[in-house]
């Protein structure tokens, strides 16, 4: 049986959003709602305001990981499941924090695969896992059309699309089956 799981990391085991939040309070005095960064998660962009916020290692390293993504990826892991974390991280900054953030938190997933936002569905294709779990729409939807089980996790910035796709709040919403 196939043992391989694909998870995104920021915005489904990083909560990264609550993160930019008190920076975005700290830096602009800006409360969720009042200053929109969702596109920051979800697309391509250049834009000087994401880049000071995510341009710092201590940006990266205070990230912390969502509750319940720890418990399950660590489960899973000791579960003989191969966890594998595809992400978009894309600066140098981020990339080189991130197998650092992992053991810090003693995350248990095989070594992270970096890729290009819309890109990623390349490399999960190789992998051929039995489920994908991403808080980006437009890669959950590339998944399902090339016939993935793909997940979306529930955020404020993908919630147009909690109705239309496969949506979860949690990764303990996911039971494998042996």
């Amino acid at each position: 049986m196939n043992k391989n799981i694909v998870l995104d990391l920021d915005g489904v085991i990083a909560d990264i959003a609550t993160s930019i939040e008190d920076a975005l309070l700290h830096t602009h005095g800006a409360n969720r709602g009042e200053y929109d960064y969702g596109h920051w998660l979800t697309t391509h962009h250049d834009c000087s305001d994401s880049d000071k916020i995510m341009g710092t290692p201590l940006f990266w390293k205070n990230l912390k990981p969502f509750q319940d993504a720890w418990h399950q990826v660590n489960h899973w892991f000791s579960s003989n499941y191969d966890v594998y974390i595809v992400t978009a991280r894309r600066s140098e900054i981020a990339i080189n924090q991130t197998e650092k953030w992992l053991d810090e938190w003693k995350i248990a997933t095989m070594p992270p695969i970096f890729a290009k936002m819309g890109e990623k569905h390349n490399i999960i294709n190789e992998i051929m896992p039995i489920f994908v779990v991403e808080d980006n729409p437009n890669e959950v939807i590339t998944l399902l059309e090339e016939g993935h089980n793909a997940y979306l996790r529930k955020a404020w910035y993908n919630e147009e699309y909690w109705n239309e796709l496969p949506t979860i709040d949690s990764l303990l919403e996911l039971n494998i089956n042996d």
